[in-house]
């Protein structure tokens, strides 16, 4: 972050009852920024300082940016901290039958070419007998992150989420944006699927094709050759492209790119629409998945920006721990196939998180 001198690092955790908010700048620099509350919501970010962006899926709330009262960063070399116990017990698996009714639905609307690609969703719940912002925060330490993706939380105090997320939605760097095209999974066994099955290449393929209309608007497109991405056990397809824009981004053009690139296609729906969008989040009710999955969060500096999606992650209020993971249905989607997708998701989160020993 060249050119913004913040604090210094803030390298305690969280106190029981506290607001904050963490998030990982990807690249070269291994620079986390951390928060702390009390936060000043506002619908625009500040001119000349930092602020944090937490949203819902359907970017419902009109006041989205959060500037905390004290902020910094903490290297990701820094020293470990102690992981107190996540208090959940058991989990409670989402019900096959919901989401096989999703499925054929959706898959109908595919069919009769309504639609491209839509990504239902559906969670797994787990009980908290207390609050687990603190081990949440030390289960995104660097030691347990590095290589599995960039970590991102926000906590209000009593309810919040914590994710380490493969995707990014977008990231300005002057008047530079870079986005991704995430789309296409398999676990490590079967990555020859990624390079050679068509279901997962198309789509890719539908992903990169609609986030390219979109960053169009705003002028001429660069992408990348297409890339295998190792994240543990999961493999993931992904396209990076970029835009050079013609003046710097900030204020309400900040709320404008979000809006223009929320959902990418890789978790929301083509061709995008109002009413595709409410069918969409007709589907993610039903199945019980948290408003804030998928939804973008993101940390904003002068001459600056990132934001991440928040999946791969936990959600949590004061007595429900929620673990939601979604999958892209095309032409030719198969209902066993995506619901082992899901489950390997699942598995991924609860491995991050140290949470394979909690059993339904």
């Amino acid at each position: 972050m060249p050119g913004f001198p913040l604090p210094l690092p803030i390298l305690s955790p969280p106190q029981p009852g506290e607001a904050w908010g963490c998030l990982d700048l990807p690249g070269p620099e291994e620079v986390r920024i951390e928060a702390r509350g009390p936060f000043t919501s506002g619908a625009l970010p500040p001119a000349d300082g930092l602020a944090f962006y937490v949203n819902d899926f359907a970017l419902s709330d009109p006041a989205p940016w959060k500037i905390p009262s004290r902020a910094g960063t903490a290297s990701r070399r820094m020293p470990g901290l102690s992981d107190p116990a996540i208090p959940a017990i058991g989990w409670t698996q989402p019900d096959p039958a919901e989401f096989r009714s999703v499925f054929d639905e959706a898959m109908r609307t595919i069919n009769g070419r309504q639609l491209l690609k839509i990504v239902p969703a559906c969670a797994a719940s787990a009980r908290l007998t207390g609050n687990p912002s603190a081990a949440l925060h030390a289960r995104l330490h660097p030691s347990h992150t590095h290589g599995r993706g960039h970590a991102a939380a926000w906590c209000d105090g009593r309810q919040g989420f914590a994710t380490i997320t493969p995707e990014v939605l977008f990231r300005l760097d002057g008047t530079r944006l870079t986005t991704m095209a995430l789309a296409g999974t398999a676990d490590a066994a079967h990555e020859a699927d990624l390079r050679k099955g068509p279901k997962l290449a198309r789509e890719h393929e539908i992903v990169v094709d609609e986030l390219h209309r979109r960053l169009a608007t705003l002028g001429r497109v660069s992408m990348t050759d297409r890339e295998i991405v190792p994240l543990g056990n999961v493999r993931h397809l992904r396209t990076s492209l970029c835009v050079d824009l013609p003046a710097a981004r900030s204020g309400s053009d900040l709320n404008t790119l979000i809006h223009l690139l929320h959902p990418t296609p890789a978790l929301g729906i083509s061709p995008r629409s109002d009413s595709a969008l409410a069918l969409l989040r007709h589907y993610r009710r039903r199945c019980g998945v948290p408003e804030a999955f998928g939804a973008p969060c993101g940390v904003v500096w002068p001459g600056g920006a990132l934001f991440l999606v928040a999946i791969r992650g936990l959600f949590w209020t004061e007595k429900e721990l929620r673990l939601p993971a979604g999958g892209g249905l095309v032409a030719g989607s198969i209902f066993e196939t995506e619901w082992e997708e899901l489950a390997l998701k699942r598995a991924w989160v609860r491995h991050a998180f140290e949470l394979d020993a909690i059993h339904a």
